[in-house]
């Protein structure tokens, strides 16, 4: 299988502004969470499945934050958090679990769901019953590390060669 490709923000930030945010979710969910990620000026990777998301994870190393679908059809968040945590590279990379415009049933679940998330390692779960681009953008905000993963590798690198 093909890894998903970066999509670079749609405005140009200095290196070490710019993080990589992979989207677990439907087709539809994923656009319209792009759309505000990119805006916000980071690179974005899309999944739809578990496989797809390692193989951007395994083929370039990292993403800042993941954002992850609380209720997939086909594949289990529960499944793709247990196994990042366990991979020594992605176990600390910040974890969103969001239930974007549950259903009615799923609604009722969403405590469940949080508990079990995060005593699998989620950093937070949000529901959020109609899309708020703006609350989006102040959640993915409060998990973005301090320095991007690939600014952290490059002055890694540069210090090694002084």
């Amino acid at each position: 299988m093909d890894e998903p490709e970066i999509e670079l923000g749609t405005i140009k930030l200095a290196p070490k502004d710019t993080f990589r945010i992979l989207i677990m979710d439907t087709e539809a969910h994923t656009e319209q969470l792009k759309k505000v990620c990119k805006g916000m000026g980071h690179n974005v990777i899309a999944a739809h499945t578990i496989t797809e998301a390692f193989a951007f994870l395994d083929g370039r190393d990292h993403a800042d934050v993941i954002v992850c679908a609380a209720y997939m059809e086909d594949e289990s968040m529960f499944e793709f958090l247990r196994r990042l945590r366990k991979d020594p590279v992605h176990k600390k990379t910040m974890f969103m679990i969001m239930a974007l415009e549950p259903g009615p049933f799923a609604t009722k679940l969403n405590a469940s769901v949080e508990s079990a998330g995060k005593a699998l390692g989620a950093d937070v779960f949000i529901s959020m019953p109609v899309f708020d681009a703006a609350q989006l953008i102040a959640e993915i905000e409060k998990l973005l590390p301090l320095v991007p993963a690939l600014e952290k590798s490059r002055l890694a690198k540069e210090s090694k060669a002084i």
